[in-house]
């Protein structure tokens, strides 16, 4: 019971934080129209409630609207990381099981697309966030590969390109037949079209009166609230007025964070944990096909 106590109350104090600073400056505010019409006015503000409820409902609507276009752009986003995921395990299992291993032994070709793929979903996460290609990946990538081409706009497509290279040279060799070669490329265009999905996301920001005007009527809402609440609730004025505003200051940073998925912030999709499952899953997969072909 302690523990959940404390752990609600870390929980209101890190959604505090959240707001940050624009929930510090409100209570100040908050608390000098308090004082000052307490204290110091003579003229008391008659200021009515109705246009006060009307203007917040609609700002409601307006929020709601705008984070739920936020919503859905985190959505498909989370949605096209889940298809990567399920490609990677497709692609993983036809390379392993597709590609024939000369003379007996594991065709090597298979630990090297395995390899470059957990490279490839490592640099795309990388891509998204408009960062370079994390030094790890040189683990899984040529030296010369990754010097020619690590510091290219678009690393993880030349990654799934020079995979495509390949398969296309295993196909060449005889290890493959046209058949399979035309499933394990028709995977390789689902990681296409998946990575193109994402890179529109990140590419393509909500309209930007999507998110100044929601920001600026909630800015403007604030500072009209304790105004019209002082004469019926006194020296409360600043708890209540405060409470409203971080609720909608933190509703619209909620909104700010879904609408770019991939920057880092509090709502961003684990691009990272992600990465680990495929690499964990591949890994997997290539051990239970060693163990495999020497039973066999």
């Amino acid at each position: 019971m302690k523990a959940a106590i404390i752990k609600k109350y870390r929980l209101i104090i890190k959604t505090m934080g959240y707001v940050g600073w624009s929930l510090f400056w409100l209570l100040l505010w908050d608390v000098a129209v308090t004082v000052d019409f307490m204290l110091f006015l003579t003229a008391k503000i008659n200021l009515p409630l109705m246009p006060l409820t009307l203007l917040g409902s609609a700002l409601i609507v307006l929020i709601s609207f705008r984070n739920s276009s936020a919503y859905n752009r985190w959505w498909e986003a989370r949605t096209l990381w889940g298809a990567m995921v399920n490609n990677s395990r497709s692609f993983a299992r036809q390379v392993l099981t597709l590609l024939d291993d000369p003379d007996g032994d594991v065709n090597p070709v298979k630990s090297t697309l395995l390899r470059r793929h957990v490279a490839y979903v490592n640099c795309l996460a990388a891509h998204l966030r408009g960062e370079p290609c994390p030094d790890e990946v040189r683990a899984f990538i040529p030296t010369e590969e990754f010097a020619r081409n690590g510091a290219t706009n678009n690393f993880a497509n030349d990654i799934l390109t020079g995979s495509a290279a390949l398969l296309a040279r295993e196909y060449k060799a005889g290890h493959l037949d046209s058949i399979r070669l035309a499933r394990l490329e028709s995977t390789l265009v689902d990681l296409s079209n998946a990575q193109g999905g994402m890179e529109r996301i990140a590419n393509t920001p909500l309209p930007y009166p999507y998110v100044y005007f929601p920001r600026l009527f909630i800015s403007l809402f604030c500072l009209i609230v304790p105004v019209g609440l002082v004469e019926s609730l006194g020296w409360f004025t600043p708890l209540a007025s405060t409470v409203v505003g971080f609720m909608l200051l933190a509703i619209e940073r909620i909104g700010t964070d879904l609408q770019s998925p991939f920057r880092s912030s509090e709502h961003q999709i684990q691009m990272e944990a992600i990465c680990e499952t495929i690499e964990k899953n591949l890994q997997s997969m290539r051990r239970d096909a060693l163990a495999d072909h020497h039973i066999g």
